[in-house]
């Protein structure tokens, strides 16, 4: 078995502001900073560390994971893995919903639908992202058997990552919470996925947004 604390980025500037990332990038607002310092506070407090620590390659998951592990001391461990990239939204990148709404209506139409084969031009559908993100986790949690290991990423890819281990198919509608920097325990026991915690914020103090997508 491997047990695998999978994270969500702390609050953005774009969060805030209700912009779409994707692979565009925004940086940690002040609150955003002071959630990821809380977790790694938390994981002090607790005597919580891990044998590997495995953060997206976009800025925001990494100054979230820089301040989760400097109170644990392993923030020199920190590896980049691009499988835990956000899904990609092309030209809906660096826009609002009404923004989206009024310059690519189609897109728009298409985009709250909620389609899994929705892919905005130059992006990734729901079922793209599904199928990297969970290879990804599926990959890193098979190398560290009997291990525990920490997984800094985004909205989408936990999303993908509870609907891989609930069986949840990418048509039905989301309803479960995914704040930023919230604590969520999955553990991989071979063949499948047992949830244990999920959207824990009990360290965190302000509240927090829920994913946007």
């Amino acid at each position: 078995m491997t047990t695998v604390y999978l994270i969500r980025h702390g609050e953005t500037e774009w969060n805030r502001d209700g912009i779409h990332q994707g692979h565009m990038d925004s940086p940690l607002t002040p609150h955003g900073e002071r959630q990821a310092s809380q977790l790694g506070e938390r994981f002090a407090r607790g005597g919580v560390g891990f044998a590997a620590v495995y953060v997206s390659d976009l800025g925001r998951a990494m100054q979230t994971a820089q301040r989760i592990c400097d109170p644990i001391g392993q923030a020199g461990e920190i590896e980049a893995v691009p499988g835990l990239r956000e899904r990609g939204l092309g030209v809906l990148e660096g826009l609002t919903y009404p923004q989206i709404a009024e310059q690519l209506p189609d897109d728009h139409r298409q985009h709250i639908s909620g389609d899994p084969g929705y892919c905005p031009e130059g992006g990734e559908s729901w079922a793209d992202l599904f199928g990297r993100s969970t290879a990804a986790l599926r990959a890193l949690a098979e190398a560290h058997d009997g291990e525990q290991i920490l997984c800094v990423t985004h909205g989408g890819v936990v999303s993908m990552a509870m609907r891989d281990c609930m069986g949840i198919g990418l048509e039905v509608p989301r309803r479960f919470h995914i704040p930023n920097s919230a604590l969520n325990i999955l553990e991989w026991h071979g063949e499948a996925w047992q949830l244990r915690t999920w959207g824990d914020t009990a360290h965190l103090s302000g509240g927090a947004l829920d994913e946007m997508l």
